[in-house]
């Protein structure tokens, strides 16, 4: 029973995302069975440390929280408003021992000493293009860390080109076709330290 009014929170915390336009719209058990599937590939370890790169409406970060009350998890996103709501969110689940809310620039956030080279995997879904994404994700994990990505239905030519993404220290990415589909890299060597440029640096110049 208590697992059963624990995942009707889950979903009531979802809807209420998805009323205030954090999530789109759908089938919330379609959010819910989307954020199961980034879990299982992403397969983290026991105890390991992970952040949901831009959370919005806590798509997958909520989701892994539920399932996996071992890990110690980031919510990041920069709009105040939706933080506000993670912040709730994490709350109704029962999960703020483990689960922090960071409001604040990737960017900026992926220099700060606390969290830089200090996850063990970023989850991203609807964060940026790859080549934001990377160079964001790149600089939060450890060496061996994974940055699991949602990828579109259907695969999309040059989308990770390996040479760019072997730049700033992730392997080529190994690709799990579901449906849903995932791309993974893992963390090879630790960036360089202006990895990563400012906002309006890699949005307009991305390396790829």
């Amino acid at each position: 029973m208590r697992e059963i009014v624990s995942r009707r929170a889950l979903a009531e915390t979802i809807a209420r995302a998805q009323l205030l336009g954090h999530v789109g719209p759908g089938e919330i058990d379609k959010y819910i069975e989307h954020g199961l599937a980034h879990l299982e590939a992403a397969d983290p370890a026991e105890n390991s440390r992970w952040c949901d790169l831009g959370s919005g409406g806590g798509l997958p970060g909520l989701v892994v929280a539920h399932e996996r009350p071992d890990l110690e998890i980031s919510l990041l996103d920069r709009s105040l408003s939706r933080v506000q709501f993670l912040e709730q969110a994490v709350a109704n689940i029962g999960a703020t021992r483990r689960v922090s809310v960071l409001n604040g620039d990737a960017t900026d956030l992926a220099h700060d000493p606390l969290h830089r080279a200090s996850y063990d995997g970023v989850f991203s879904r609807s964060f940026a293009a790859p080549s934001v994404t990377a160079e964001c994700a790149a600089a939060f994990l450890c060496p061996g860390g994974a940055l699991v990505v949602s990828e579109p239905p259907e695969p999309v030519e040059g989308r990770w080109p390996t040479e760019h993404v072997q730049s700033l220290g992730l392997s080529a990415v190994s690709v799990i076709e579901g449906p849903p589909r995932f791309v993974i890299m893992k963390l090879l060597e630790l960036p360089a330290v202006t990895v990563p440029r400012s906002w309006p640096q890699i949005v307009k110049n991305p390396l790829f």
